[in-house]
């Protein structure tokens, strides 16, 4: 989006992380600013507060409007909103619903999403069912801003990158988190018992709920860890080839790894909320237990007649819905109301 912006003629920065302080701090990219702050990685959740902070009090000295993604940091807003900024913060999922956070952090996160409405000028969603949340619990009408993501063009050929052939394996993107129900997907695909392999792409930093995703696998050959893919062609090469993708997120809006989805035309086996049907609509079968899982994995399998169908609802759903160009008008429209 910042690029698209750059692109009518918007002055934009955008604050990007660093691991140490920087005595060149500047960079650009397609005409957007880049400014980097330092993240303290030893520090946990602390380093992300110090990086924010950071950020908000150089955005506070420099533009007009500050563009907040989450609400984490919300306390330092109080700061441009002193200086008279404008804060628009986009509050992306229900952050305090997410069950590996401590009953502590959820009451802390609940706490920052009212402040959060009570400090911003203009709470962005970028899904009307979190929408319709916020209207009902905080009696305010947030500004509606699709997600978008950029297709990307993948490699020729998936067998050149991994030992695996073109369609013959479902695809799982995710944090290895238990809201994202890896275990539930795990346990689905099982009982599918599907000749094709599970690929599940995600950092496998050796947390309790790993361990055990690894103990459920542990005699399953065709289901493979392949930890965290950085490199944004190959990840898409890797959605590209994929039969199917099994998205299991139950927190949050407009999830990117499932517009990814969409935009390489991914039939899609969906955690079944409502911001997963907003988004993928009939270009997903939903499921809420391992058996629901494994019936549509059957499903599909046997089914080439709706497979096809799927897969092109899925992409002409994104080009209508979540192609980045989408998100750039609707921010420009709201930018133009403020300026």
């Amino acid at each position: 989006m910042s690029v698209g912006l750059a692109s009518k003629g918007f002055e934009v920065f955008v604050s990007c992380e660093s691991s140490f302080f920087r005595l060149h701090p500047y960079s650009t990219y397609k005409n957007v600013n880049i400014v980097f702050f330092p993240i303290i990685n030893s520090v946990r959740v602390l380093g992300e507060f110090i990086y924010d902070t950071l950020a908000i009090i150089w955005a506070s000295l420099k533009v007009d409007i500050i563009y907040m993604l989450g609400y984490a940091s919300v306390t330092s807003l109080i700061i441009p909103k002193l200086l008279g900024k404008v804060v628009i913060v986009n509050v992306d999922g229900l952050e305090w619903k997410r069950k590996k956070f401590h009953p502590i952090l959820q009451f802390i996160l609940k706490g920052f999403e009212k402040i959060t409405t009570r400090i911003a000028n203009y709470v962005v969603v970028d899904s009307y069912n979190i929408g319709d949340y916020y209207k009902k619990t905080y009696n305010i009408t947030p500004i509606y801003i699709p997600n978008g993501v950029r297709k990307i063009d993948p490699f020729p050929s998936i067998s050149d990158k991994f030992n695996l052939n073109d369609g013959e394996y479902y695809l799982v993107v995710a944090r290895l988190e238990p809201e994202n129900n890896i275990d539930l997907i795990i346990k689905g695909f099982i009982e599918s018992k599907s000749s094709k392999k599970l690929i599940i792409v995600g950092g496998t930093k050796k947390t309790d709920y790993i361990k055990d995703l690894f103990k459920i696998t542990r005699d399953e050959g065709n289901i493979l860890f392949v930890g965290g893919i950085y490199d944004k062609k190959l990840l898409m090469t890797l959605r590209f080839y994929c039969f199917a993708y099994i998205h299991g997120h139950e927190v949050g809006g407009t999830n990117p790894s499932l517009l990814e989805a969409l935009s390489n035309r991914n039939v899609t086996l969906a955690y079944d909320v409502s911001y997963n049907r907003e988004v993928a609509k009939d270009s997903a079968l939903y499921f809420k237990t391992s058996g629901d899982l494994a019936s549509s994995i059957n499903k599909l399998e046997s089914s080439p007649g709706l497979y096809e169908q799927m897969k092109k609802s899925a992409f002409s759903n994104y080009l209508e819905n979540y192609e980045v160009s989408n998100m750039v008008v609707s921010f420009e429209r709201l930018l133009k109301i403020i300026i």
